[in-house]
């Protein structure tokens, strides 16, 4: 038996022999700075496995730019083993110590570190190694800590994202965290060159330590906030700030004072419809881009459209929530772009004006039978909000139900259509149990738009 493993080694050797000398053969001509480039391009697992294959790809797999270790890479079909995932974790934190101690010898710089991992302790070591990053000139940094609760396994604890990293980080554009800790400090913070900032699940100890974050980013142009714990009110203050994104993060209120801001996105949730928010972003006169969703919205925060953000050209609003009887009045006149989603019935005092619009996309996903509102749908209600979009662009419309879109004949008799001028409409409709025929619909839709070219699909809608 001994002998057989004995020959099977011999023979494995040989084929890992025969097969490094392939490679060289092909390998031993090309630039390092190619290698170095098809090198990056993959895990640094995959990278040191391609240097098993090659002798001068081994060489220069260790100075790679790139630096990629994820603990989840090589996932097992099933569920693992309590016995398997601690083996696993094992090899996994030798194999980057082992990794990180041959990259400390290489002075050259990291373009790109970063690290996906369950994290039980140990913070030292995590911090040694972002660290070394850090040393290296790092452009981009992600770092994402799985949280997990199993038996056998300890609970989840916190990292605290080093001061080291916060305040010696100079050659950082991109930074990317994921359930990680910002503690308070009184240390300062100096992210000179970041350009981008990601973080997701990251838990702040108090709103002071994300506006002392915010406040070191001087040259920050992209920032996108998700989950995040521990804001009840941001307050954020930049000259470099393009684009800001907020979802589904326990924030009760926002104060920007951004002038050079294009594009703001805040995304609540199921809570936040029914939740008193504060949105004060009025001085960020050069927004181009407004998205909310999911949250509660007053008639005197929309009546400040126009005069607050002279050039705004998109506008998207999903499931907001308003009072049902207050007076909702929007004006913005150079928006070009207009989305508007709602799950409740049409409410009574509902105007919009956008003088300059050229397509509108609005979805009535409203259902009868599963709806808590007070009113039934209104034909009504419903033929005064489409006069809005009365514009020569294009309207269109997605309704869950083909009746939700045949105006009755008295409706007909009484009014005139409310889009005469419009020139393209376009209707998309969910399965029905009721069969409406086409050419009935076409009546209806012709009506609604005489002077337009109208198209109907079929669409399922979730």
């Amino acid at each position: 038996m001994a002998r057989k493993r004995k020959n099977a080694d011999r023979n494995h050797d040989k084929k890992q022999h025969d097969a490094r000398m392939v490679m060289d053969t092909y390998t031993a001509e090309l630039p390092d700075n190619f290698i170095h480039q098809v090198l990056s391009l993959l895990s640094t697992k995959h990278a040191a496995r391609a240097g098993i294959l090659s002798k001068e790809w081994g060489h220069l797999w260790s100075s790679v730019p790139v630096l990629d270790f994820d603990e989840d890479e090589d996932g097992q079909a099933g569920q693992p083993s309590a016995d398997n995932c601690k083996l696993k974790r094992k090899m996994f934190i030798k194999f980057m110590r082992r990794c990180l101690k041959r990259r400390g010898k290489d002075e050259s710089n990291i373009e790109k570190f970063r690290l996906h991992m369950r994290y039980f302790g140990g913070a030292t070591i995590v911090s040694k190694w972002l660290s070394l990053a850090v040393e290296r000139n790092v452009k981009e940094l992600q770092i994402s800590f799985i949280r997990e609760r199993k038996s056998g396994v300890r609970s989840y604890r916190p990292f605290y994202l080093p001061q080291a990293i916060l305040n010696n980080a100079k050659s950082l554009t991109t930074l990317k965290l994921q359930n990680v800790t910002v503690k308070d400090s009184i240390d300062p913070i100096s992210l000179p060159s970041l350009k981008t900032m990601s973080l997701k699940l990251v838990q702040f100890r108090s709103t002071l330590s994300f506006m002392h974050l915010i406040s070191g980013c001087p040259s920050l142009e992209h920032f996108l906030l998700t989950s995040c714990t521990g804001l009840s009110d941001l307050k954020i203050l930049s000259f470099s700030l393009k684009s800001l994104e907020v979802v589904d993060s326990d924030v009760r209120g926002i104060q920007v004072e951004a002038v050079n801001l294009e594009s703001f996105k805040f995304h609540g949730n199921v809570f936040s419809r029914y939740m008193w928010h504060i949105f004060n972003i009025f001085s960020c006169q050069r927004v181009r881009c407004i998205e909310l969703s999911d949250i509660f919205l007053t008639s005197e925060w929309c009546e400040g459209f126009n005069s607050s953000f002279p050039l705004l050209e998109s506008l998207i609003l999903h499931k907001c929530h308003w009072n049902y009887w207050e007076h909702i009045k929007i004006f913005s006149q150079n928006l070009k772009r207009f989305v508007f989603s709602d799950s409740e019935p049409i409410k009574p005092f509902f105007s919009m004006n956008f003088p300059n619009l050229s397509e509108a996309r609005i979805d009535l996903s409203y259902r009868p039978g599963e709806s808590a509102g007070p009113f039934p749908w209104n034909f009504y209600y419903l033929k005064k909000r489409l006069e809005n979009f009365n514009c020569p662009g294009k309207v269109i419309l997605h309704v869950t139900l083909p009746e939700l879109c045949t105006f009755p004949q008295g409706i007909r008799n009484r009014f005139t259509p409310p889009l005469p001028s419009l020139k393209h409409l376009e209707v998309d409709i969910g399965t029905s149990t009721t069969e409406v025929t086409h050419s009935a619909l076409m009546d209806f839709l012709n009506w609604m738009a005489p002077a337009s070219r109208v198209l109907i699909h079929k669409t399922t809608f979730a």
